[in-house]
């Protein structure tokens, strides 16, 4: 089987090839508790959210966003492309916490517990 590949796309756009734990830490703290001076909520909101991605070159792909309100998506396709949905996203609220946990998961290839938490 081939290797999935997977990266963290973080709030202000830099993307994140395999990252490691203090990767995911770190995206987390700019979504739940960034705070830059003379930013306001609506400045914040342009890019309020961060995402991570676990896919396969010629199979499903499986994608977590986190928003700064903590709002959790969970997406699964059938391809890389973002065409073929196999079932519409589910959503939930998460902690800053949460959030780890559910990355966590992912880049662990759990994709059966991901489900159940978003159930």
């Amino acid at each position: 089987m081939i290797e999935p590949w997977l990266y963290l796309q973080k709030r202000y756009g830099e993307s994140v090839a395999s990252p490691e734990d203090a990767d995911l830490i770190k995206a987390a703290s700019e979504l739940f508790v960034e705070s830059l001076p003379g930013m306001t909520e609506a400045d914040y909101s342009e890019h309020g959210a961060a995402h991570l991605r676990l896919g396969y070159d010629d199979g499903p792909m499986y994608v977590i966003e986190i928003s700064r309100l903590g709002k959790a998506t969970w997406e699964e396709w059938a391809d890389q492309d973002y065409e073929n949905e196999v079932c519409p996203p589910r959503s939930l609220q998460v902690t800053e916490q949460k959030a780890l946990t559910l990355w966590k998961m992912l880049k662990e290839k759990r994709i059966e517990d991901v489900r159940k938490a978003f159930a």
